[in-house]
This record gives structure tokens, C-alpha cells and sequence, in this order.
């Protein structure tokens, strides 16, 4: 959903041209009628350059049970504002190429495919993880973490639990390995991973990924 140009000339050609099929609105009252018409898999909202409150948009879109990710573009230096409700930011500058793996990230995929719990999305099969305007890869055995605790969030998984699921060993005398492949996850979806908010350490236990909607609530 674009506004007024020069992004109108610019951003529907570079997803155009990286194989997307788009369709553009410049006013809130015709975004919502192409939603209905069209079904979109994916809404990009311009901030810089839309007529209309993104806020509303996406309040009318959850109103009328409408569950289309958005991608949010935003300029240089400003604030996210995670309560619009868009899935995911791209912040100005940005490469053709970004911008349509951003999408593509976004897109309809089996379930077996994508594990979300709250802001944080891992595609198992690409070994990417997506939080937030943030994008990272992952080795197999940091994308095998992260996905455990993706599949129990709010849970306490030991230090032995985890080191029999990814390394297939009980032996605990050196668990330098876990630590730092926590490390790289945390570095991978957490704001600051030295003072982590999500994957959070139990100590003399193990591990807890605390799922975001949890956190609200306290």
C-alpha cells in the first residue's frame, strides 16, 4: 500500500521485478476494498508516504478477522511502534533484494516449516529467524535450539535435556558448547543479549524461553 510518489514509482517496481505480484492502494478506503478484492498475502505499508493512519488500517483489518502480515517501512531513526500490529519493519535505506526477502519471509509456508511464538518467527528449513525488523541465520545446531524452545515456551528445559536433543550426549562435564550456542541465539533475537528478555537463564537449572505475550501480562 503505497502513497504519495516518489515511492509509488519505486517500490512496486522492485517487488515486481524480484517475481511478486503487486497491487497498489494509495488511501485507506481503497486499501480495504483491494484487501477484499484481491486477498493479498502480504501488505506493505509505506509509512513515510500513506494518506492514512496505519494504526486504523491495521485495527480495521483484526476487526474484520482479517490475519494479513504487514510489513511496516519506516524512515531513518524512527521509533517502532510495536501496538500498529505489523509483523515486521524495514527501516530506510534498503536494497530491492531486502525488501523481497522480507516478503518472502512473510509469506504463506506450510506449518511445518515456520515455528512462531510472538515477534519470533523460524523458518526450519532455511535456518533464518526473523524478530521484530530483524533478520539473522542460523547454524543447524543454533536453529535446532532455538527451535526446542520455540516448541516449549514458558518451560524450564535443563541443561541436560537440551545437550541429549541437539548433541545427543548425557555427558554434562563441559557444557561450554550450550553456553555459547545460546550465546548466538540470544544475539540473534534478543534487543541487548547480555540482559536477554526471552531466552532467559535458570540458574543451576537450564534455560526458558519466555514467550512475549507472558511477559505483557506481568
Amino acid at each position: 500500500m503505497e502513497g504519495r510518489k516518489p515511492t509509488l514509482g519505486f517500490l512496486a517496481p522492485l517487488l515486481t521485478n524480484q517475481g511478486h505480484n503487486v497491487v497498489i492502494a494509495r488511501t485507506r478506503r481503497e486499501a480495504l476494498a483491494k484487501v477484499q478484492e484481491t486477498h493479498p498475502a502480504v501488505i506493505v505499508l509505506d509509512f513515510p508516504s500513506v494518506r492514512f493512519s496505519s494504526r486504523r488500517f491495521c485495527s480495521t483489518l483484526r476487526e474484520a478477522n482479517l490475519d494479513i502480515p504487514i510489513l511496516m517501512l519506516i524512515p531513518p531513526g524512527a521509533k517502532i511502534d510495536r501496538s500498529i500490529g505489523a509483523r515486521a519493519h524495514l527501516r530506510y535505506p534498503f536494497s530491492a533484494k531486502k525488501l523481497s526477502n522480507r516478503v518472502t519471509r512473510l509469506l504463506p509456508t506450510p506449518d511445518d516449516d515456520i515455528i512462531r511464538v510472538g515477534e519470533v518467527a523460524l523458518n526450519i528449513k532455511q535456518r533464518t529467524v526473523v524478530r521484530g525488523d530483524r533478520e539473522s541465520s542460523l547454524t543447524p545446531r543454533q536453529a535446532g535450539l532455538l527451535e526446542i524452545f520455540l516448541r516449549h515456551p514458558g518451560e524450564i528445559l535443563t541443561r541436560a535435556y537440551l545437550m541429549k536433543q541437539i548433541w545427543d550426549t548425557e555427558y554434562l562435564g563441559d557444557t561450554r558448547t550450550l553456553d555459547v550456542h545460546i550465546h548466538w541465539v540470544r544475539k540473534a533475537i534478543e534487543n541487548d543479549y547480555k540482559s536477554p528478555v526471552y531466552l532467559r537463564t535458570i540458574r543451576r537449572v537450564g534455560y526458558r524461553f519466555q514467550a512475549p505475550k507472558v511477559l505483557e501480562n506481568k
